[in-house]
């Protein structure tokens, strides 16, 4: 976050963009080669040290794939957005793809042995490098290469860091490589398929609109889900390894459903508040010169909100089920939607109407999702939607409130403060008024909360 605001202010919204075409052939790459070793890793029973070592070989053999192939198509790429520059920067960033090849895999040992402290250690200070290189890169040179620079700068530093930080030495190893790459089929489809939901729209816009508005939109996109989606994969992180323990036990889908719901008590408000507060949100962070980006923030916020909610119920959980199958159907029923979705805006409308469109598009899909998850947990669909109701009220409470309620005209430092502050009394009061006129369900996200609460202080 700090470092998207201090960049933001030091280059331009075409600088943003040049780094966002090169980044959708990253992501793609990165997604057609996904083993989704690590899922596989998680779920083993298998102590054998050699399964370590066979992990980090398929990682390793996928990074140097993906920076070879970078290598190879970079004047492609340059000629299809007409931007020649695309060609170092993609040469640029085959080196930190393959730089991260090398990455040692202590981190998946610590999260399966549930040492989530290391981790966040790691990325902690991983993250942190990136930004004072990215930052300083910035200062020096004023152009898109700070943040090429930095991505180089920061998988160097990440490979050097896990090695000093856990004793894990890897060893080219082709243990179980059957069983990996019959794994790896099953989730390369899920793989693909993610892309293109959190992708496809970026592509598009990259073809279609200027390197300005590219930019422009993908700090948009970025800062969507940022506040939405990318706070949920901490918490996937966390959960997997914990239900991989518990997934035998007694009562487990039922558990399950109060987590989904858990989640969507805490990341909707979230995003509905950001879909309220985005103009002020832009200015305060961004600054005047990306002041278009506040009417796409608005929506994205919500596309990412229920896209961050149906990648939550329908992906990694189905996994860790062995319901890779149905998890592959349900992401590709998902793009199929959202493909004519982005068809139809382009053919009847205007690439600038896509974000709305795009926020439609999930509202369409989460309903079918919900059946299918609903079914595979073996819960009748009231079950599972019983404790979503309350929050979806209290939300949407919410940003009628902050929306249309009228504000006094003061410094937006202070106004954006106020909001949120306004917001989060507003969705919790309205919450706990919602549960009490329930009748205090002990089985409810709130009874649940309160119960813990009370356990700890006896």
């Amino acid at each position: 976050m700090i470092n998207i605001i201090i960049l933001a202010r030091l280059l331009s919204p075409e600088d943003f963009g040049i780094v966002a075409m090169a980044s959708i052939v990253i992501n793609m790459l990165d997604s057609a080669t996904q083993t989704g070793v690590h899922l596989y890793f998680f779920r083993s029973k298998d102590d054998n040290p050699r399964l370590l070592h066979a992990v980090w070989t398929l990682s390793f053999i996928q990074a140097a794939s993906i920076a070879l192939i970078m290598v190879l198509i970079a004047p492609w790429v340059a000629g299809f957005y007409g931007q020649q520059i695309l060609i170092d920067v993609l040469y640029c960033l085959a080196l930190a793809k393959l730089l991260s090849g090398f990455n040692s895999i202590g981190m998946l040992i610590a999260q399966k042995q549930l040492n989530f402290t290391l981790d966040f250690n790691f990325t902690f200070a991983v993250r942190l490098a990136y930004l004072f290189a990215t930052v300083a890169f910035a200062y020096w040179l004023q152009n898109f290469w700070a943040i090429v620079f930095g991505k180089v700068f920061s998988a160097a530093f990440g490979m050097l860091l896990g090695y000093i930080m856990h004793p894990y030495r890897p060893k080219f190893d082709f243990y179980q490589w059957r069983d990996l790459l019959k794994f790896s089929k099953s989730t390369i489809p899920l793989s693909m398929g993610r892309f293109i939901n959190n992708q496809a729209d970026v592509v598009v816009m990259g073809k279609v609109a200027s390197a300005d508005y590219l930019g422009k939109y993908h700090m948009a996109s970025n800062l969507a889900a940022m506040f939405t989606k990318e706070l949920l994969i901490p918490a996937i992180r966390g959960l997997i390894p914990n239900l991989a323990a518990l997934q035998n036990s007694e009562g487990y889908n039922k558990t399950l459903s109060q987590i989904i719901a858990s989640a969507v008590y805490v990341f909707l408000p979230i995003g509905m508040g950001l879909a309220a507060t985005a103009p002020e949100l832009v200015a305060v962070l961004l600054g005047s010169k990306w002041a278009d980006a506040a009417p796409m923030l608005a929506w994205l916020s919500l596309y990412c909100t229920v896209g961050g909610i149906l990648m939550f119920v329908s992906e990694q959980f189905l996994v860790l089920m062995h319901k890779e199958q149905l998890s592959n159907r349900l992401m590709w029923m998902r793009n199929a939607i959202l493909l004519l979705t982005i068809t139809i805006t382009l053919w009847q409308l205007s690439f600038t109407q896509l974000p709305q469109m795009l926020f439609l598009s999930t509202l369409l899909t989460l309903p079918l999702t919900v059946i299918f998850v609903a079914q595979a947990l073996e819960l009748p669909l009231w079950q599972l939607l019983k404790n979503w109701w309350p929050a979806i009220t209290s939300a949407g409470l919410m940003l009628f409130a902050i929306k249309f309620l009228p504000w006094p005209a003061i410094m937006v430092y202070a106004l954006l403060p106020a909001k949120v502050l306004f917001g989060a009394l507003s969705y919790s009061a309205s919450l706990m008024l919602i549960y009490y006129l329930r009748g205090k369900p002990n089985d409810s996200v709130e009874g649940l909360l309160l119960n813990k609460l009370k356990r700890q202080r006896s």
